[in-house]
């Protein structure tokens, strides 16, 4: 008579046990809680080892969590150290504002107001757009914005809300102002800030399908890379904040 010598489901659990345990302590944190979750759903029957396993989850999680913030934490302290220099060439263009836009001191009032360009702006959430800014003797009531560099280019969506945009004479002198807000720039700012050691040309479309043309400064070109880089780094220090609130509140409920 032969006697069989596979293990028992005991043994088997066991042993899955044991693996989970080595992988929790290699932090391999996910294979350790499907190697449990196995234990927990496939040996009910075993029911010290699956308390142990519940048990065990518990901590994995819980050890999870403490690298996840360790992490996070570490990630913001980096981050915040890189926006606090950027921030000193930065201005509030109008500081009485619920969320305070801020714009590049090379795009400053002073230095913008006279002459045509794109300006970029950023709040401090990272809410990022361009505006498009002619001025001139005779109105063009441009819609639209293009951005040339090397026979390659890219078009704005067309603008016609009054909210967005803001034309105005004074003493013979025309202004016009089109901003455009939730990516209605249509990547535009993207290319010039990809683009900013290069000449770009810029023409300010009209519904005539003419268009006023001017070439970027290189000061212009520097305050939209600037500020489109700042504008990512606020974005992703909110996300990071977001990022640990969450894990502080799935800290509290493994208590």
């Amino acid at each position: 008579m032969m006697l069989s010598c596979a293990p028992s489901r005991e043994e088997r659990a066991r042993a899955t046990f044991e693996q989970a345990l080595t992988q929790y302590k290699s932090q391999n944190f996910n294979a350790a809680k499907i190697l449990l979750d196995s234990i927990i759903y496939t040996y009910p029957d075993q029911k010290q080892l699956v308390r142990e396993s519940r048990d065990m989850m518990h901590i994995v999680y819980r050890t999870e969590q403490e690298r996840n913030l360790l992490f996070l934490d570490s990630l913001l302290e980096i981050r915040e150290s890189e926006i606090a220099p950027l921030m000193k060439d930065f201005q509030e263009e109008d500081p009485n504002a619920n969320m305070p836009i801020l714009i590049s001191k090379k795009q400053s009032v002073g230095r913008s107001f006279e002459r045509s360009l794109v300006k970029a702006h950023t709040d401090k959430n990272g809410g990022f757009f361009i505006s498009s800014h002619y001025t001139g003797e005779t109105p063009i009531n441009h819609i639209a914005i293009k951005a040339e560099v090397d026979g390659q280019y890219l078009v704005s969506d067309t603008i016609t809300d009054d909210v967005l945009n803001h034309a105005f004479e004074n003493d013979g002198q025309i202004w016009e102002a089109i901003r455009y807000k939730n990516a209605s720039d249509n990547g535009v700012a993207e290319f010039i800030a990809s683009n900013f050691d290069k000449k770009i040309r810029i023409t300010l479309l009209t519904p005539k399908g003419n268009g006023y043309h001017f070439m970027m400064t290189e000061t212009d070109k520097e305050a939209v890379r600037e500020t489109y880089y700042l504008a990512a780094l606020l974005r992703e220090t909110i996300q990071i904040k977001g990022q640990i609130r969450n894990v502080k509140t799935a800290m509290k409920r493994l208590k």
